[in-house]
């Protein structure tokens, strides 16, 4: 191949990106979320976004001007919000990014990293999808309530409709541990 077609295509694949394609890494599928957070001198870029129930979602996380890690993961379903923490008091942050699935339960998930000084640690929950309430019909809210992860769901009876719920509600509280190289959310007991 000649060197000049071999640079026009160069130029030409650089000109199909441009700078906003390589910026958010979604070069060919729609974005519905984004936002950047901070934690003192760090820095999290969260882009999500595809179509249908499976999404892309991704993670750059900086300390001041250095590029630390650029997360690429598929999530169940839409990204709907994403927050920072340091819940277990350390001064490291950790990210949370809350999902929702598709269908008429929006079952939430939480998807979480530990940024320490050196390297970055998963955050898995604990028996998250296994979660044993009488009524659970999905319907989860999940936020940071230092120095926990909560959870909050409708409470479902016999018969009502997937709109109405009329059982109440149940909140569940997640507290962050070190287990191994990693971390895990650990449901609290009522």
């Amino acid at each position: 191949m000649p060197l000049t077609a071999y640079l026009g295509g160069v130029v030409f694949l650089i000109w199909l990106l441009g700078p906003n394609q390589e910026q958010t890494g979604f070069t060919y599928r729609p974005i519905d979320y984004q936002d950047t957070l901070r934690f003192s001198t760090y820095r999290f870029i969260v882009t999500a976004g595809g179509t249908g129930p499976i999404r892309d979602l991704n993670v750059r996380a900086y300390r001041g001007s250095v590029l630390l890690t650029n997360i690429w993961i598929e999530t169940n379903g839409i990204v709907v919000d994403a927050e920072v923490a340091d819940l277990d008091n350390n001064r490291f942050p950790e990210l949370y990014v809350y999902a929702t699935s598709y269908g008429s339960g929006s079952f939430g998930s939480v998807y979480g990293w530990q940024f320490l000084a050196s390297n970055k640690g998963d955050i898995f929950p604990v028996n998250w999808e296994s979660i044993a309430v009488d009524g659970y019909m999905g319907h989860d809210s999940i936020w940071v309530q230092k120095p926990f992860i909560c959870r909050k769901f409708p409470l479902y009876r016999p018969g009502d409709s997937n709109a109405e719920p009329t059982g109440g509600s149940q909140t569940f509280r997640y507290r962050l541990q070190k287990m191994d190289e990693d971390y895990v959310l650990i449901p609290l007991t009522r």
